[in-house]
């Protein structure tokens, strides 16, 4: 099994959409997956169907004092999601003190869903260092958009590990054009070899609570996700 997490370098640069894309595009690819809400909002749930109504999920049971392993939701055969759950902000912080309290929590979790699936995907917050701690994570992927913002974040980083994605890329933009190729010689490899282009598909496919790819398979996001998963799959068997 390899492990996936995906973490936005500020809020709003379509880490969830990302992240749902990237596992049915996976699934697409004949690999069992299983994607895990990690963020308070509770949002990656939506990308699947599930209810807006529905409270349940891994956090939640945590606090009501339920298996955690029953409540991810199977969308398809080899294809699943494990939502965070409806909390309050109080039952929000006892969730973050117990994982930091417990830091190789995650870590058992993963170890005991490993002969159920061959990839796990993580939706990770940006701010809370207890929730982000989902063991050891084979591929790591920091989401940014070629904005002013981002380039300003990036540059403050103390401690840069992980892969940068661009997401929602504009090639007609003068402005993202210049930064990728300011980007590409500051970050070299840490920078995919791929973007992720804007494409209003991703967000209808939001709207239509479906990933991109299942609502609309020849969008050029979808594609760009197809190529994002195969580039994973390449990672996993050492080939890059």
């Amino acid at each position: 099994m390899t492990s996936l997490s995906l973490r936005g370098l500020r809020g709003g640069v379509g880490t969830s959409s990302l992240l749902a894309a990237t596992g049915h595009a996976l699934h697409s690819l004949g690999e069992r997956v299983l994607l895990v809400d990690m963020c308070p909002e509770n949002l990656l749930r939506l990308h699947f169907n599930v209810s807006v109504s529905e409270p349940g999920g891994w956090a939640r049971a945590m606090i009501d004092g339920e298996g955690w392993n029953t409540q991810a939701w199977t969308v398809e055969p080899g294809l699943s999601v494990l939502p965070y759950g409806r909390l309050k902000l109080e039952e929000q912080d006892q969730i973050e003190q117990h994982l930091l309290n417990e830091s190789n929590l995650w870590r058992r979790r993963q170890a005991s869903l490993a002969e159920h699936f061959d990839w796990i995907l993580f939706d990770v917050p940006l701010r809370l260092p207890g929730h982000a701690r989902v063991g050891p994570c084979a591929l790591s992927l920091q989401i940014v958009e070629a904005d002013a913002a981002c380039h300003v974040l990036l540059q403050q980083e103390e401690a840069p590990s992980e892969h940068l994605l661009i997401n929602r890329f504009d090639p007609v933009s003068q402005l993202q054009r210049d930064l990728l190729l300011i980007w590409r010689k500051q970050y070299g490899a840490r920078l995919l070899p791929l973007n992720v282009h804007q494409d209003e598909a991703m967000r209808e496919a939001q709207a239509f609570k479906k990933p991109v790819g299942a609502y609309a398979e020849a969008s050029l996001a979808a594609q760009d996700v197809l190529s994002l998963a195969t580039w994973c799959l390449t990672r996993r068997l050492g080939t890059v």
